[in-house]
């Protein structure tokens, strides 16, 4: 059992016991007081209970009020104070939405032009609600090496004129003039590009209120070469009898791009002078469709092989063939000898010759034929 402090008699003041948990209880509440202050303060010198400010932007109609009420519960002396402030914006009906057109791209064929040129058309709608006016047009390189040549736009229809901008150039731009594009309607734009080798990207598009809208052209254009040659420059026979001599030959692609291309499919004509008769032909480096079916020799005396096939960027594929042959030496005249121990790449009548059409790759090679030869002697005994 605990024993009450006695509080004890003074001449001027009468002191009186106070617990410890009370003492603490007050200090809390005068701190509370405190910090309310300069709040209630505040609140009561710049606006009262409830109050509203509203302000309004005359140019536009667009308003704005907010109202903070300084007496809520937990509206002073409190890091938490929802419910105390509310807002409200209020923007008219009448007030016209951002414009937003919509740009696409289109490839133009154009005949008789040179290898490394191109031209697409931009179109952009307007797909807002209000007239599109002071906008600008255009067109640039995000990759590769095309140049932009031409940028021209044809505006009269919508109170303008033909804007146009010449290059070469890495970006174009043309301004819209007076010309204001009703809602739903659509400009038309002509591009014009050189110098499109290898992987090409080039953005054109349209800038208004601020905003730039844009579509990509992508122009992929690989550039490839192709040589074919004899890999070795003779050849022996038997002197007499019957013998087999054996021929290699290559084909090679090469892609000079970064842009995928193909190889071609090709034909190999093997010319047969008296005397030679050709046994068989078999080729390495070929897609794995060209099977050993694939090289029967047609009635026409030609083969023709399937050997088209992807090649990536910046690559290069050899094929290797093997003509095998059958030589009747004693069916070969003296005349005939020599001729089969000189090569004309002119006159297929010369050495013993194989030409090889190669076809149009349609991504990057062109059409070419070669006429590879190896000379034929007489082995001596």
């Amino acid at each position: 059992m605990h024993s009450a402090p006695i509080p004890t008699l003074s001449e001027k003041s009468v002191f009186t016991h106070t617990p410890p948990s009370q003492l603490a209880e007050r200090r809390r509440r005068l701190l509370g007081v405190a910090m309310a202050l300069p709040l209630l303060a505040a609140g009561a010198i710049a606006a009262p209970a409830s109050a509203a400010t509203s302000t309004t932007a005359t140019d536009t109609g667009i308003s704005v009020e907010g109202r903070y009420n300084t007496v809520g519960a937990g509206c002073h002396g409190s890091d938490n104070a929802e419910g105390c402030l509310n807002r409200r914006v209020h923007v008219p009906s009448t007030i016209a939405p951002r414009q937003r057109p919509t740009v696409t791209t289109e490839a133009v064929l154009v005949d008789g032009t040179a290898k490394d040129t191109a031209r697409f058309t931009m179109k952009a709608k307007n797909d807002s609600t209000t007239p599109m006016s002071d906008f600008t047009i255009n067109a640039s390189r995000s990759s590769g090496r095309a140049q932009v040549a031409a940028l021209t736009c044809d505006l009269t229809a919508f109170g303008g004129e033909v804007v146009s901008a010449n290059g070469p150039a890495e970006s174009l731009t043309v301004p819209s003039g007076k010309a204001t594009v009703p809602s739903g309607k659509e400009i038309t734009c002509q591009v014009d590009l050189t110098d499109v080798v290898g992987r090409n990207t080039v953005t054109a598009g349209i800038t208004t209120d601020g905003q730039s809208f844009a579509a990509n052209y992508v122009d992929n254009r690989p550039v490839g070469e192709v040589t074919a040659q004899s890999s070795q420059n003779s050849t022996e026979a038997a002197p007499t009898g019957t013998s087999q001599i054996v021929v290699e030959y290559t084909v090679t692609f090469t892609n000079k791009t970064d842009a995928e291309g193909r190889t071609s499919d090709i034909v190999l004509r093997p010319h047969l002078p008296a005397g030679i008769a050709l046994r068989n032909v078999w080729g390495t480096g070929v897609p794995w469709r060209v099977d050993v079916g694939a090289y029967m020799l047609q009635e026409d005396g030609s083969i023709p092989l399937p050997t088209g096939d992807p090649m990536p960027g910046d690559s290069t594929t050899t094929m290797t063939f093997w003509n095998t042959y059958e030589v009747n030496a004693d069916a070969i005249t003296e005349e005939e000898w020599e001729a089969l121990g000189t090569c004309n790449p002119k006159d297929p009548s010369k050495g013993l010759t194989t030409q090889i059409d190669v076809a149009d790759s349609g991504a990057g090679i062109e059409a070419k034929s070669f006429a590879v030869c190896t000379t034929v002697t007489r082995a001596k005994n």
